[in-house]
């Protein structure tokens, strides 16, 4: 059984094929937000390199957000669309979750990813590796002031635990975030952005645990309304 994962919530896209022995191939589109021209022929690609037919795969796995609004309503709408036409299931992935099960990260420690939400405000959560595969949620997602989370950070961190923080939303706040109080360091490696592989380790562990949905229930996680929403609404508000 191969699980086919799709990743468009950050700025590059990319796609997965992971086996029950969680041997990973993946793609990596090197062009910014290029994920509407991009995302299926890389796929393509992926499955022709992993010599993989519709039928070898058993689920069709999406980063469901948050991240970029666009990004998530593409990966979104093309993991529903292959799973509708190969007749598979889909596995919901959590985005900010999966940047702990990036290979690079070791067990104890705490992963801190922090996306840029705008309007002075990011999306976050906290993730304990406690082993290679498995994590433990410390403070759960959501769009955040930055000084409330690293406030709510700083006192669910354990003292031997060093943070890291990694995603989007690093390099925009590291001023704030470099006042953090507790022990931490800033990513460097493939674990500063989202990645399908990594998004493909979490999705193996949802499939073995039967958190699994169809095409027609499937949904994104904005956390928030669009920019164009919330103005839509302040306008019909007047």
């Amino acid at each position: 059984m191969t699980i086919l994962t799709i990743e468009t919530t950050g700025p590059l896209a990319s796609v997965a094929l992971i086996d029950q022995d969680r041997n990973v191939l993946e793609r990596v589109n090197d062009t910014r937000y290029s994920h509407l021209e991009e995302l299926v022929p890389m796929i393509r690609a992926l499955m022709s390199e992993g010599g993989k037919d519709p039928e070898d795969i058993g689920a069709i796995a999406v980063s469901r957000g948050p991240g970029s609004f666009t990004g998530i309503r593409i990966g979104m709408t093309t993991a529903k669309a292959l799973a509708q036409v190969w007749e598979k299931p889909v596995i919901e992935v959590p985005t900010l979750k999966s940047f702990a099960y990036h290979p690079g990260i070791a067990p104890g420690t705490l992963t801190v990813p922090v996306l840029d939400a705008r309007r002075n405000q990011v999306y976050a959560g906290a993730y304990r590796k406690i082993a290679a595969y498995q994590d433990v949620e410390v403070i759960e997602e959501k769009a955040w002031a930055p000084d409330e989370f690293l406030a709510l950070l700083a006192d669910r961190q354990r003292a031997e635990e060093t943070v890291l923080f990694c995603g989007d939303g690093v390099p925009v706040y590291c001023d704030v975030l470099n006042r953090y109080p507790g022990p931490f360091r800033f990513s460097a490696g493939a674990e500063t952005v989202q990645r399908a592989g990594a998004a493909a380790q979490l999705a193996l562990n949802l499939y073995r645990d039967g958190i699994v949905t169809d095409a027609f229930r499937s949904e994104p996680v904005y956390l928030r309304q669009s920019e164009a929403e919330r103005k839509l609404q302040e306008k019909c508000a007047k």
